[in-house]
């Protein structure tokens, strides 16, 4: 009998081995027999990808040399990827993949079959009877810290007498929506439950995305959970799935830790979860996937940082244009005038070399002036002068390749701190989001009030 409480535990936050008695390797078609079978064990590290390996126990054969010409010749996914089905000793049946194994010829007539893949999953009865039903669970192994209200009371006694008290942040609430979300550490600090109740569009397979999405912003840090559970009434799905090797990023987090910044911190978690249900769609918002290359490029050259931060900029201040439907509809009229001009440059007959070189030229007209965005994202309030003026000595410098003359490195660093600002303006300003933020002043970073207005309708 497997108890759902005590897997977390088993799972999370350590090495993963599973014993199988019997594991099974099959093509993409599952319903055709199995290409691979035989004892075996599943295993994973702290973080990364699972691993599996069975000692098979299907005799060399046709069907195996074809697949393995297929490997060597193929590229079809459903030719060459397969799937796994395993039975662990205590009962549980995981399936997972899809995976190209390694495989162990020396081993004929048998073979040692080997391979990774990112998921596993399986589906646990519920023997407890615990109330947690119509809700996702998220289980993360890293350690990251996040501004919990709910305090835990620890004494370390000699006898009867108290030597030491100390307490520590355990648990929060929030409210999102028609949702809620508790954030739970274990009594080990090892693990952090994150378990959301569905709600209407707040609904797995989606939210298993959106709150890592944005727990990696808030905390600029790239996390994934180890496990997620999906509960039920009477029984649960789990999944392990594959983590980030390691959370380690180059980019500051937009709110330093203490209780004056706490409410404002939950404000953005859930101004950024509410961006990520208005779109609904699985994958992360490319917002997102900017943010987080964004904290693997700081862990990396200043120069290479100061490119990508730079790059960024410009795809947040032309997502705010491009989001609004005033900003959409000057757009289309700008273009339309830019496609005017082109065609009326296109009816001069006097040289086509000419002719044609022009319309080459004019061509780039139709990618807007993004400091003249930026000079309307100044009036709003949304940026600084000093943000705009230091991207605009900035970005075409790195533009062109020029490298950072290490001589007036202490400029760039000033210019590295403007711009992380800058970033978390707009970031803000696309979800929705006012109140405090942590902004650079030109010497140091300092929590300060963010307002901004609505644009002006002509």
């Amino acid at each position: 009998m497997v108890f759902l409480s005590s897997l977390p535990e088993k799972y999370v936050g350590k090495q993963i081995e599973i014993d199988c008695v019997d594991i099974e390797i099959h093509r993409f078609e599952d319903h055709q027999p199995p290409i691979f079978k035989g004892p075996g064990v599943i295993q994973g590290n702290k973080a990364g990808r699972l691993s599996y390996k069975v000692y098979n126990q299907i005799q060399v054969n046709e069907e195996i040399f074809t697949y393995l010409k297929q490997i060597r010749e193929e590229d079809d996914p459903k030719k060459t990827n397969l799937t796994l089905f395993a039975e662990g000793y205590d009962g549980l049946k995981w399936n997972g993949g899809w995976s190209i194994p390694r495989l162990n010829i020396f081993h004929a007539p048998n073979l040692l079959v080997e391979g990774e893949f990112d998921q596993l999953a399986t589906r646990v009865e519920k023997q407890e009877g615990g109330p947690t039903t119509n809700s996702t669970e998220l289980i993360f192994s890293d350690h990251f810290d996040l501004p919990l209200a709910g305090t835990v009371k620890v004494q370390s006694f000699h006898g009867k007498e108290i030597i030491s008290t100390s307490y520590w942040g355990d648990h929060h609430e929030v409210v999102f929506d028609d949702s809620a979300i508790k954030f739970q550490k274990s009594p080990d600090k090892s693990r952090l439950h994150v378990t959301a109740s569905n709600s209407d569009c707040f609904t797995p397979p989606y939210v298993e995305n959106w709150i890592p999405e944005a727990l990696t912003f808030i905390t600029a840090r790239p996390l994934y959970p180890r496990m997620i559970i999906r509960h039920f009434e009477k029984d649960a799905l789990l999944f392990i799935r594959e983590t980030p090797m390691s959370i380690e990023s180059g980019m500051l987090p937009p709110f330093s830790s203490g209780p004056d910044t706490r409410d404002f911190f939950w404000k953005a978690f859930c101004a950024y979860l509410s961006k990520c249900k208005s779109v609904q769609q699985f994958e992360p918002l490319d917002m997102t996937k900017g943010f987080y290359a964004l904290c693997l490029a700081g862990k990396g050259t200043l120069q290479g940082f100061l490119i990508s931060l730079s790059i960024y900029i410009e795809f947040c201040v032309n997502l705010i244009f491009s989001s609004s439907e005033q900003g959409a509809s000057e757009e289309d009229d700008y273009k339309k005038k830019v496609k005017d001009l082109v065609q009326h440059v296109g009816a001069w007959d006097r040289d086509d070399k000419i002719r044609k070189r022009a319309k080459g030229l004019l061509s780039m007209l139709y990618t807007p002036s993004l400091p003249k965005r930026m000079d309307v994202l100044v009036e709003q309030g949304i940026i600084t002068e000093t943000q705009k003026n230091t991207w605009k000595k900035a970005r075409p410098y790195l533009a062109h390749g020029n490298v950072i003359d290490f001589k007036k490195e202490e400029e760039f660093w000033h210019i590295r701190n403007h711009l992380i600002s800058m970033v978390y303006r707009l970031i803000f300003r696309i979800i929705g989001y006012k109140g405090l933020v942590l902004d650079y002043e030109g010497s140091k970073f300092a929590h300060i009030p963010y307002e901004w207005n609505e644009p002006k309708q002509s």
